[in-house]
């Protein structure tokens, strides 16, 4: 690049960031100046119907298909009937005002207990000058025996944020043990639909614990709750638009199921309602998440809730315009954010299922849009956000839905996507079910409803399976496609995108085609290499196993977002080697370059222990991404990557190499201390043997990690390591 074109690009992204300032001042000189309910929804109501085969027959079908369903979801219910949540690390807590909270990290903040009354009075401390009178007027729809939750708290520190704060202007995570996340999670609302299946199970009478009527109650008043303390665009739950679009799509997936069993809402909710999700959609189209380059997960999240929001709108001009656009931007994302093989370009295996499963619920619900919905794209719309650049969406093409009549905007090619992205998900699951932890886990979902997982943690999110078991995806992707299912929570979704009647065959075996990375002759030579090294550049680590470990060994590469795996009756290795992640921004990859997850008869000798914590805790966040948390080449006490530079970016580390990967084993190298490092591992009939090596003399140390409790998702360690 030069001197011109390097002055040239910094001068477009200060003239963008400059410009970016100035919308954002006006759009709050604006919200201060008239407020932000007003009437949002040109067209009031919402085109349901979507989850019309919640009928007696069809939930009787699926609690018979997976047995203990209707008791989860009746005990989370009731959970969330008390207003008692468990997310994050959090531990089971009844969510409140003044409720006093534990701490975390040794830190505790004392939250206010204001006097809370049905009339709405006690908001005038705490909303708006503009927004008052309308949140007031919301406040007293609420049922009187109704107990408030605080949307604004952070339930583990006891830190609270305001809710007359412009969300432009909230400052987070710079405040010691408080975790922003946490009152995210909670206001994305993903305990919603739940409490709407429970009120299925009980209207089919396969439960006797609570009524239909007390379940739907719930909803409302939560949603009401919500609406009336966080006015749109105010209070930390408007920060981030990636939790506002995940949070408007579980809201209307609950309403829908609750509209087609036959529920019946007062017209002043069904009013708000609807001109809340306006709000939403709204907010979500004027702060995506856009970057030419550095945009991930959240953009996808955005696009998702987008859709979700837009498909459920009456039709309008403004809501078709994000039909269309949201719709083209999906297709778009999941070829950047997705490669050929499946792997998803984060370099995190959790977050591959966390992105894979906005994906597949995203495209669930464009195949089976109403048909007035899809005329939307048989006519070109221009995008006008602000974000990404204005654009023209052109007419889309709509193809035929394989094994039905009806047509769907999505290509041929989203549908290969998907099923890749499940085979990358079952390459990377271990013996035990659970997947290999490379990268970060925030334990982050799109849509549950009872997965597996859940049903095997027995709805303890502190339990192994609730983060790291993904065989959810695997069900979600292969009942989508029509292949029969056993789970409960993927037959509901598998309806929801309109297939009732799946092909009574099994999931497909999912074998990823290995072409042999290298030649045999770069093996040779380096083998050859690392016997000569000397003794101070070298260091070799044997696992020792009873022979037969290489007996009916197989092979599967993702050399897309660098993961190679080998494994037998009696081995699982996966081996970490390739991109940054999100194009070298590494928001979400640790210094495992060449590290190795080794599971022998079933016992772990090498792991990941996980990321367990973002901001509450820089000290820790960092440990758990450093080298000395993974079993990978060390060159004494350095980082292959600067640590510095922030909690979510790894700018400048360096990418792995796979030199070769076959029948003999594995070969790759990096640069991160300044110098190329060589790991080169064995499978052997007796032994797994691993031989880190340099070639100019640098010292090359033990690379056994450092003893940490292994986190099996966000907030959460076990007693012990392993």
């Amino acid at each position: 690049m030069t001197g011109a074109s390097k002055l040239s690009g910094l001068s477009k992204r200060i003239a963008g960031r400059s410009a970016r300032l100035i919308r954002n001042q006006y759009r709050y000189i604006r919200a201060q100046a008239v407020g932000t309910y007003g009437k949002r929804s040109p067209v009031r109501g919402l085109n349901c119907g979507r989850f019309s085969f919640l009928t007696s027959g069809f939930l009787g079908e699926i609690a018979s298909l997976s047995p203990g369903h209707v008791e989860l979801i009746v005990r989370h219910a009731e959970d969330v009937l008390h207003h008692r949540f468990n997310l994050l690390g959090s531990g089971l807590v009844e969510v409140r005002h003044g409720m006093r909270c534990k701490g975390m990290s040794g830190i505790r903040y004392d939250a206010p207990s204001p006097e809370i009354d049905a009339d709405g009075k006690w908001l005038d401390s705490v909303i708006n000058i503009r927004n008052r009178a309308d949140a007031k007027r919301i406040w007293r729809l609420l049922d009187t025996h109704y107990r408030a939750i605080d949307w604004q708290i952070d339930f583990k520190s006891g830190y609270r944020w305001r809710e007359q704060d412009w969300h432009g202007k909230i400052r987070f995570g710079d405040v010691p043990g408080v975790d922003v996340k946490v009152p995210w999670e909670l206001a994305r609302m993903q305990h919603l639909p739940v409490l709407a299946l429970a009120a299925g199970y009980a209207g089919a009478g396969l439960s006797e614990v609570r009524s239909r009527d007390e379940y739907a109650r719930e909803v409302r008043n939560q949603i009401l709750d919500f609406i009336a303390t966080n006015p749109p665009g105010f209070g930390v739950n408007w920060c981030c638009a990636m939790d506002v679009a995940i949070r408007v799509a579980n809201m209307v997936v609950a309403y829908d199921m609750l509209a087609s069993l036959g529920v019946h809402f007062d017209p002043e909710f069904e009013v708000a309602f609807a001109d809340n999700v306006h709000a939403h959609a709204r907010h979500v189209a004027e702060n995506l998440e856009w970057s030419a380059v550095y945009r991930g997960n959240h953009y996808l999240a955005d696009i998702a809730g987008l859709l979700f929001a837009s498909s459920y709108l009456k039709d309008s001009e403004e809501a078709d315009g994000w039909l269309s656009f949201a719709t083209v931007e999906l297709m778009q994302e999941i070829e950047y954010q997705f490669h050929a093989d499946g792997s998803n370009f984060e370099a995190s295996t959790c977050y591959h299922r966390l992105s894979s499963e906005i994906v597949l619920w995203a495209c669930a619900l464009l195949d089976n849009l109403p048909p007035e919905r899809l005329e939307v794209f048989k006519t070109g719309t221009e995008w006008r956000g602000p974000l990404p650049p204005p654009r023209i969406v052109a007419p889309l093409v709509l193809h035929p839905v394989p094994g039905r009549t009806h047509l769907s905007p999505l290509t041929p090619s989203c549908r290969d996507h998907l099923d890749a992205m499940a085979s990358f998900t079952t390459a990377v699951t271990r013996a035990d079910g659970l997947v290999v932890q490379f990268g970060d886990n925030d334990s982050g979902r799109f849509l549950t409803m009872g997965t597996v997982e859940q049903m095997i943690a027995a709805g303890d999110p502190s339990h192994i399976a609730w983060s790291l078991d993904h065989r959810s995806l695997v069900a979600g992707v292969d009942a989508y496609l029509g292949r029969h299912s056993v789970d409960a929570a993927s037959t509901v979704l598998a309806a929801f995108a309109g297939r009732l009647d799946p092909v009574a065959t099994s999931s497909r075996q999912r074998v990823n085609r290995l072409e042999n990375v290298g030649t045999d002759k770069v093996w040779v030579e380096f083998l050859e290499i690392a016997d000569r090294a000397p003794p101070r550049s070298v260091w070799r680590t044997e696992f020792e196993a009873p022979p037969g470990l290489r007996d009916e060994l197989e092979l599967a590469a993702f050399q897309g977002t660098g993961c190679y795996v080998m494994r037998s009756p009696r081995l699982f290795m996966a081996v970490r080697c390739g991109e940054i992640g999100i194009r070298g921004l590494g928001a979400h990859a640790h210094c495992d370059q060449l590290a190795i997850d080794l599971m022998i008869d079933g016992q772990s000798r090498a792991r990941d222990p996980g990321t367990y914590i973002y901001t509450a805790d820089a000290r820790m966040r960092n440990l758990y991404r450093s080298v000395r948390a993974h079993h990978a080449p060390r060159h004494g006490e350095m980082e292959p990557a600067d640590l510095g530079l922030g909690l979510f970016d790894l700018r400048g580390a360096a990418d792995g190499e796979c030199l070769f990967f076959g029948q003999e084993g594995f070969l790759g190298r990096h640069r991160g201390y300044g110098f190329d490092i060589y790991r080169m591992i064995r499978v052997l009939d007796d032994r797994v043997s691993v031989v880190d090596f340099g070639l100019d003399g640098h010292e090359i140390t033990d690379p056994t990690p450092d003893t940490l409790r292994f986190s099996p998702g966000y907030g959460h360690l076990l007693n012990s390591s392993s």
